[in-house]
């Protein structure tokens, strides 16, 4: 007899495989080895499955608490562990501006409580949460294109341009975070 956390585990790995877009409910199936009805009977549909997966995936972001650092090192940590969580399971965090999951909530939520902490006032929060957010997923997406991209000329890609530098792609992350955390100070200061 299958429990919906067995299911919800499931999910959470073939999403790693073919990404939460291609998720469905007769590959999960197919993975438990059993009837795509009987995957019916614990969830009633293939967006419930995926809001179920994205509220597993998600849970285990931790939002680091107000004497774990700085603001910018705990936004650091939240986003290290974002970008690592979303580029092990390829369509999360194109879902995320619309989905409405508790644990999206959860993390915008401790996301805005840490720029609040660092002195933003409710609006530049906001602005520097979307900022962030456009940034991430920036950078999830270049990613993941880098893997995609086998044989084209050298210089028509990210990789190609930064394969003449030391840089790692998470070096590129960093040095982007940085930028962007030092903008939203000079910015934000002038308002």
């Amino acid at each position: 007899m299958l429990s919906e956390s067995e299911i919800v585990a499931a999910a959470v790995v073939l999403t790693r495989e073919v990404g939460l877009d291609n998720l469905s409910m007769r590959a999960l199936a197919r993975e438990l080895d059993t009837a795509p009805m009987t995957i019916y009977n614990y969830v009633p549909s293939k967006d419930a499955l995926q809001e179920l997966v994205m509220n597993q995936i998600l849970s285990e972001i931790r939002v680091p608490e107000h004497d774990e650092g700085t603001w910018e090192e705990r936004l650091r940590q939240v986003l290290r562990d974002s970008r690592r969580a979303f580029a092990d399971h390829p369509g999360i965090s194109a879902k995320l501006a619309s989905s409405g999951s508790a644990e999206a909530t959860r993390l915008a939520e401790g996301f805005l409580s840490i720029l609040r902490d660092g002195g933003f006032g409710p609006e530049a929060a906001v602005l520097s949460f979307v900022t962030f957010y456009t940034f991430m997923t920036g950078q999830i997406d270049l990613d993941a294109m880098a893997k995609a991209v086998v044989s084209r000329s050298p210089t028509a890609t990210l990789e190609g341009v930064t394969d003449s530098t030391p840089f790692s792609r998470d070096d590129l992350f960093e040095f982007g975070f940085d930028v962007v955390v030092e903008g939203l100070k000079i910015k934000l200061s002038d308002q």
